[in-house]
């Protein structure tokens, strides 16, 4: 628990310092690539990428197998709506106070150096959750 909470104050301190860079710098890009890069590295170090393709192909096959068209409607109901108010905002010139966008929305958050920490340190767990799953399911040996 200890080693979560401090790789969650290390999280948020990185994307408070990256969210303060001038934007597309060198610098911004490196930070950028870094987590992308230690996540590729973690796969790679924690069998992700192995020849097991047969067990990783197992794994997903068993999570799907209760998944329908019927079971998946809603969340396709969803993205369209999105997709349908991200076109009519964007048809309306891209500003309409009428017709809410996530483009919009996002916008706001982007505007304040808090939103944009908060908007990178979402993209980041959205990039650790499966690593966080791996290592669940393959914790590292001790030595």
């Amino acid at each position: 628990m200890k080693g979560v909470v401090i790789a969650g104050l290390v999280t948020i301190a990185y994307a408070w310092w990256l969210t303060a860079v001038a934007p597309f710098s060198w610098l911004s890009y490196t930070l950028i690539a870094l987590p992308s890069l230690m996540a590729i590295g973690l796969y790679v170090v924690w069998g992700a990428y192995s020849p097991r393709r047969a067990d990783i192909a197992s794994y997903y096959r068993s999570r799907s197998q209760n998944a329908s068209l019927s079971s998946v409607t809603p969340w396709l109901i969803v993205l369209l709506g999105a997709g349908v108010l991200e076109t009519v905002g964007l048809a309306l010139g891209g500003r309409s106070k009428a017709v809410p966008t996530l483009s919009t929305a996002v916008d706001h958050l982007l505007v304040t150096h808090e939103g944009r920490a908060l908007l990178f340190v979402a993209w980041l767990l959205v990039g650790v959750a499966p690593l966080w799953r791996l290592w669940q399911r393959h914790p590292p040996r001790s030595p």
